[in-house]
């Protein structure tokens, strides 16, 4: 059913006069604004349906945004008025990495108008990176914040609502530790940023009312100050929520702890019910979650949001498998991991996809992204409704704190350690560990060496600064936000690489110990065959 204006506009109204007018008495306007808002949202919520899923929402995506790019510098070249089908399109436009589409979103980034979408693209939300050259800048239009971003934003409350009708999530506050815009490296305008900075700055006016920290803070370039802040200002709050990657976000209740002196964070904010996550597999940290969050009535809700977009959205309290959206202006295409880096590879839509398969996702939307394969793996473990969930990266990697590691990254780094260091190493892995004391996780390594370094405290050091100069997103997240602790270094008797393989009858020339693992497993075998 269509909603009527006035149910959003006069509350908003209301609000907005409460909020910003000095001479309203700051308890009134607490106490009445967090009424007004909680009674709006749940109402809201209440009459709207969650949407349903279904190919026919992937062919109207994918025609519109054709006829919408046709005449385009991209659609021009690529023969957009020639396409009539999805078969066309897969046979006139090429895959792409992120990497193959850089040149068009640089022109893009000049301000040059009608690309690979009409107009000019008015922001970019960027990766992590220390100088803009190796950063990744994604487009983002006004479609796609409306249609994409703040669409799944608000079909995640409107399950979650659906799930927990008693939920007085929206009666507190929630917290997300945002970011700042930064200047465009062509045209300077502040037209740059993460994807929390571009939201924040775009979102519904009523969610400066629910979130914390405020702006004044939010906008801090500092980033420990900015959190130092928001620990004193949330720490006698009603928080209800905390949005965010599970590492950040574990080290943010670590130091509210600390402030507080408490034991865990239900003694310092008794009305918190949800973790709304991003991307990231809480495995890894739920037994630290479950120590200072300890009641089984607190909830895990994960979306799987990028740079790139807004893609999923858990839709069940137990089932952490997310719901794919399939109305938000993406148009999906899958490659089977099998098939994927082969010249020519089957490419799958939706409605052709099956269970228990890795994909590599592929998409086109409505921000000017063509064909790009953003190198996350997936697998569908519901196909009605069609759930899916992120099993990896397209290559090995280590991904504990957003640092998106790769084999490539860990190569380049180890072979420039050994060459500053005169060591030689042989074989090597990488795993996670946690940091007992504030539960942050770091890389733990194990290596062989055919001629150690003479000082391993001074190989790790440069080993930590060079893997920083090859991946921007390690160095931001060890030494930018402090994500990450301190690696920890092993090295390994001659052999030890062997044995492991023996021991599980891999000795084959195609088997290898994987040189990156997102869990322990390789690094546990590997130390229970040094300790023995």
């Amino acid at each position: 059913m269509s909603l009527p204006k006035d149910l959003f506009h006069m509350p908003m109204i209301v609000i907005d006069y409460m909020f910003h007018n000095p001479v309203v008495d700051t308890m009134f306007n607490n106490v009445v604004v967090d009424a007004i808002c909680h009674t709006w949202i749940k109402t809201y919520l209440k009459i709207r349906k969650p949407t349903k899923q279904a190919y026919k929402h992937q062919q109207t995506i994918l025609f519109h945004l054709i006829d919408q790019a046709r005449d385009t510098v991209f659609g021009r070249q690529y023969g957009f008025e020639d396409i009539s089908s999805v078969k066309d399109f897969q046979n006139n436009i090429p895959l792409a990495t992120y990497k193959d589409f850089e040149p068009w979103i640089h022109y893009m980034l000049r301000g040059e108008k009608d690309i690979t979408y009409p107009g000019k693209i008015p922001r970019f939300a960027t990766s992590s990176g220390t100088t803009w050259d190796n950063k990744k800048y994604i487009p983002i239009t006004k479609e796609s914040l409306k249609e994409t971003h703040i669409k799944a934003s608000t079909e995640l409350l409107n399950r979650y609502y659906k799930n927990n009708p008693k939920t007085k999530l929206s009666s507190g506050k929630f917290i997300v530790i945002g970011w700042i815009m930064e200047k465009n490296p062509y045209t300077n305008k502040n037209n740059v940023g993460y994807m929390t900075a571009i939201f924040q700055r775009n979102q519904p006016k009523i969610t400066d009312l629910l979130r914390r920290p405020t702006n004044k803070i939010t906008y801090l370039a500092d980033r420990e100050q900015k959190i130092h802040k928001t620990v004193i200002q949330t720490s006698k709050e009603n928080i209800t929520s905390i949005t965010g990657q599970p590492s950040r976000c574990l080290d943010f209740f670590h130091r509210i702890l600390k402030y507080t002196g408490k034991q865990n964070i239900l003694e310092v904010r008794p009305n918190f019910e949800v973790f709304l996550r991003w991307g990231m597999s809480i495995d890894l940290y739920k037994s630290q979650y479950e120590k200072i969050l300890p009641s089984s009535k607190v909830k895990y809700y994960q979306t799987y949001s990028a740079s790139e977009w807004f893609f999923a959205v858990q839709s069940d309290n137990e089932d952490p498998n997310m719901y794919l959206l399939t109305d938000n202006g993406i148009f999906y295409e899958f490659i089977a991991m099998e098939e994927y880096g082969k010249p020519n590879p089957i490419v799958h839509t939706l409605n052709e996809v099956t269970l228990g398969k890795e994909y590599v996702l592929v998409i086109t939307t409505n921000g000017g992204l063509r064909r790009y394969i953003i190198g996350d793996v997936i697998e569908f473990t519901s196909l009605n409704p069609r759930k899916i969930k992120i099993t990896g990266r397209t290559k090995y990697y280590i991904d504990v704190a957003s640092e998106r590691t790769t084999v490539e990254h860990t190569d380049k780094a180890l072979f420039e350690a050994c060459k500053v260091t005169n060591a030689v190493a042989t074989e090597y892995t990488v795993g996670p560990v946690m940091n007992v004391s504030d539960g942050k996780f770091g890389h733990e390594r194990i290596i062989e060496f055919t001629r150690p370094p003479e000082n391993i405290h001074h190989f790790l050091s440069v080993l930590d600064g060079e893997l920083g100069k090859v991946n921007s997103a390690y160095y931001d997240e060890r030494h930018i936000t402090k994500a990450l602790a301190e690696p920890k270094i092993h090295v390994a008797a001659p052999g030890i690489f062997y044995t492991r393989l023996k021991s599980n009858n891999k000795m084959g020339w195609q088997f290898k110990v994987p040189k990156l693992s997102n869990d322990r497993s390789v690094l546990d075998d590997l130390l229970k065959i040094i300790d023995a």
